[in-house]
């Protein structure tokens, strides 16, 4: 088998194999996967943070932009990792340029690829253009509205001269492969591994009497919705049920939170740790009964599928990609209504059926057996190994 080179001309605001940063996360298990596979990795990145070295992926942190306004930075962005490959043509030969975990129009231009294949990808639902995940301008009146339709403009150049569009699920890759014919499409999961190499084959029901926790893994932002799960607790509360809930994470709706679970005596009941370490995010979603998501269109949800991993069946909206990695009423429950009584009864329908939640669980762990590194892998370098070959005989 031929060991790929690969140049990788964006990867994530902060590639890392410990913070905890998704979009950097996932980009890291992939390269570092093929790394460790033998393949040559020369990343490009706006920032990063490793602790696990490998010889074969090495790691450029670009500079700080230099134009004063951050929506025109990732033109320079673009052109300073144009400029990167340049220099680098002359030591060494690349067999595919990649332009990892693409921002949408924060790549408002078409990646050089100096004649080799292009890759573009993972991509995820409507990530970045969610209204809600926008950045505010620094000086109150931003460009944003004059840059965009040439931003949108060199995105959809980009993904028309794409030889491999990655997709992180399959309905995404399904309506991507209908709009570029020219390209291949991938459906390729995300790397989710077991914590601490431990095996977990099956997880018992908590026993009745004893606290039903419930856990939120996610920035308390408007469109997280975290107060739907205050909400969702208070009626359940109300009913008798025995719930504890659990934030992890922080963010400019924790004030409204924590008003409101004092207003209505919920306090003995909720807690908040902050941002934790991922070691401490397993060992939450281990220990915890059910993983609630609020958010509206989660481009695919990782902490889902860390909770799947482990056992813990999930509750999500139906929305995103969530609504492709959970099957309703089989590995997890989705809520179609983002309402605080719609969550409290389908949290209440597993806790008063502990046999709906040993099904859940053991439903969840099978199904992320699809998504460890050795299988998400191997699907990854048989695509990049076609590619390059359906190149060289053109």
């Amino acid at each position: 088998m031929k060991n790929l080179s690969i140049f990788v001309h964006s990867a994530s605001h902060c590639l890392t194999d410990h913070k905890s940063y998704g979009e950097g996360l996932i980009c890291f298990s992939l390269l570092n996967g093929l790394a460790k596979r033998g393949h040559s990795i020369y990343v490009n990145a706006i920032g990063s943070d490793i602790l696990e070295k490998n010889d074969n992926l090495y790691v450029k942190n670009a500079a700080k932009h230099l134009v004063p306004f951050d929506s025109l930075a990732s033109w320079e962005r673009n052109y300073r990792g144009n400029q990167l490959l340049y220099s680098l043509r002359n030591e060494r030969e690349f067999d595919i340029v990649w332009y990892m975990a693409p921002s949408g129009t924060e790549c408002p231009s078409v990646p050089k690829a100096l004649g080799k294949p292009l890759v573009i990808g993972p991509l995820y639902y409507g990530w970045p253009e969610n209204k809600a995940m926008l950045s505010k301008p620094r000086f109150g009146i931003g460009i944003r509205p004059l840059v965009l339709p040439f931003a949108k403009r060199g995105w959809q150049r980009t993904l028309e001269a794409a030889s491999l569009i990655i997709c992180s699920t399959p309905k995404h890759a399904d309506s991507m492969q209908l709009e570029f014919p020219k390209s291949t499409t991938l459906c390729l999961p995300l790397i989710v591994e077991q914590p601490n190499n431990i095996a977990i084959s099956i997880r018992t029901a908590s026993i009745i009497g004893q606290p039903f926790n419930l856990v939120f893994v996610a920035n308390l932002v408007p469109n997280k919705y975290p107060m739907i799960l205050a909400q969702a607790v208070k009626k359940l509360k109300e009913n008798g049920l025995n719930i504890r809930a659990t934030y992890l994470g922080d963010g400019i709706e924790r004030e409204n939170l924590e008003k409101f679970i004092a207003q209505e005596n919920l306090n003995d009941v909720i807690s908040f740790k902050g941002r934790v370490s991922n070691k401490e995010v397993n060992e939450y979603l281990i220990n915890a009964d059910l993983l609630i998501s609020t958010s509206l269109g989660e481009p695919y949800g990782r902490n889902i599928a860390e909770a799947m991993c482990v056992g813990t069946p999930v509750i999500c909206h139906n929305s995103g990609g969530p609504a492709e990695i959970v099957e309703n009423g089989v590995d997890g429950i989705l809520v179609d209504e983002l309402t605080g009584d719609s969550f409290a009864r389908a949290i209440a329908q597993v806790y008063n059926d502990r046999d709906l939640w040993q099904s859940f669980s053991n439903k969840a762990i099978l199904k992320s057996q699809s998504w460890t590194s050795d299988a998400v892998l191997v699907d990854l370098e048989r695509a990049l190994l076609n590619l390059c070959t359906k190149t060289s005989k053109q």
